[in-house]
């Protein structure tokens, strides 16, 4: 059985990304090392760390998750009314109903109400 810990995003301004993911989008501060490093934590206790780059390939904006959605029509209202950058506006799929928003770095994170 393998269960996902944490997932990794590459990031060129730490102090940006820990304002936007504890702030815009209200994940909890797990961990932080200064301008190098820090680490979220997801309800279900998933962790998204946020390391900054400096491998070749640890490219910022390359990078994208999946949020469950209850109501994604709400979650989007609410994306919106907090600043968000959309990137993709709400849609009705078969699969489900999503739509996305970008991070400091163009990072991608969905939205995704299953149907």
């Amino acid at each position: 059985m393998h269960i996902l810990d944490t997932v990794v995003f590459y990031t060129n301004n730490i102090p940006a990304v820990v304002e936007f993911y504890t702030n815009k989008m209200g994940l909890k501060l797990d961990y932080r090392q200064g301008d190098t490093y820090a680490s979220f934590l997801f309800d279900n206790n998933v962790r998204l760390g946020i390391k900054k780059a400096s491998e070749e390939r640890e490219i910022p904006g390359t990078q994208a998750f999946f949020f469950t959605s209850k109501d994604a029509k709400a979650d989007y209202e609410d994306a919106k009314a907090r600043g968000l950058e959309i990137y993709k506006e709400l849609t009705d799929e078969p699969w489900a109903v999503e739509f996305s928003v970008l991070d400091p770095d163009g990072n991608k994170i969905e939205y995704l109400q299953r149907k």
